[in-house]
Order: structure tokens, then sequence, then C-alpha cells
């Protein structure tokens, strides 16, 4: 009986201690280089991290001029024609859409392309995001998958940034924010 109370004694002090060290942990996001953005905003000389794809932009002064939202992780589950077709987006200081930029992606080059030179990319430039959330866009002809694949990737990106504003805590789906994000 005794031995039975000594392991008791040390499995309830082991899970106290246990407890204790389940505090908040320090969360890392990754930095955004100026150098990555400097094309959408000239004036930027710092980028702060709001979470792992989600960047304010600021001036010398401190002043917010823009915000850069990635889709990824949010829209990691939606597909193109090939794989995710993952996005950069550049609101300015207005919250208007200023830039939506694809990034790497296992797409197709042609089909791409197509989606480059139709203007699909252009489609929200101007928009605030409610605005961008409920135009109709059209996918490409000869490119219907990638475009929706980046039509659906903008929109889950944007309805999440939308909850991040009203401060509803959105979990992305996907390792990255596993390892970013507790």
């Amino acid at each position: 009986m005794n031995t039975f109370r000594k392991t008791i004694g040390i499995f309830v002090i082991a899970s106290v201690l246990g407890l204790a060290s389940c505090g908040p942990k320090p969360v890392f996001f990754p930095e955004l280089p100026v150098s990555d953005i400097c094309e959408y905003y000239t004036e930027a000389t710092k980028t702060q991290a709001i979470d792992t794809a989600f960047y304010e932009i600021k001036d010398a002064d401190g002043a917010l001029i823009g915000t850069v939202l990635f889709t990824s992780p949010f829209a990691d589950d939606v597909k193109g024609y090939n794989g995710t077709t993952p996005l950069l987006i550049a609101l300015d200081a207005e919250g208007r859409i200023a830039k939506v930029v694809p990034q790497t992606n296992h797409e197709t080059p042609r089909f791409a392309q197509r989606v480059a030179d139709g203007g699909l990319y252009e489609s929200w430039d101007g928009l605030t995001v409610e605005e961008a959330l409920g135009k109709q866009v059209d996918a490409i002809s000869g490119a219907t998958y990638t475009s929706n694949g980046v039509k659906n990737s903008l929109k889950v990106r944007l309805e999440a940034y939308q909850h991040q504003q009203t401060k509803e805590r959105v979990e992305p789906k996907g390792l990255w924010q596993k390892l970013f994000m507790r």
C-alpha cells in the first residue's frame, strides 16, 4: 500500500508540474521582408505579422499603409487544375484590394498564363473585401479549373480575413498552423 501511495504521489506531482508548463507558448511568425512587397507598397519600411498569413505594412512613421494576406494555409484544401492556387492579396490602407498576385504553384503553365492574360487577377482591383466577396467573376475560357481555384482561394481567404477583423478565431487547415499557430 505504501508503494501505491508513493506512485500516486509521484504521478500527481508530475501531473501538476506538467500542467504548469502548459501555459502560453511563444508563437513565432515568419517574417515578410519589405523587399518582397515593395512593388505593391513603395513607401513600406516595416512589416508586422499578425498571424502566419496576415501582415500589416507600415511606412517610416509607423502608419498603416496596407495589409498583405496570403491564401495559404486558409485555402490549402482549395484546388485548381493541378493543385492549390496560392495567392498574395494586397490591400491598401482603406482596405481595398490593390493587387492579387499568384504565388508558386503546380498549375500547368499554359493554363496559369491564360488566367493571367485573361485578367482574372485584376477582377477584384479597387474593391473592398465585401464587394470582392459579392462579385461574380467568370472563369477564363480554356482554364476553368485554374480560374475556379483562384476565385475560391480568394473567397476563402477574404472570408477568413473578415472573421479576423471581427476578432473571431478562424483556424486554417494544414500543417503550417499546427506548427506556428498554437
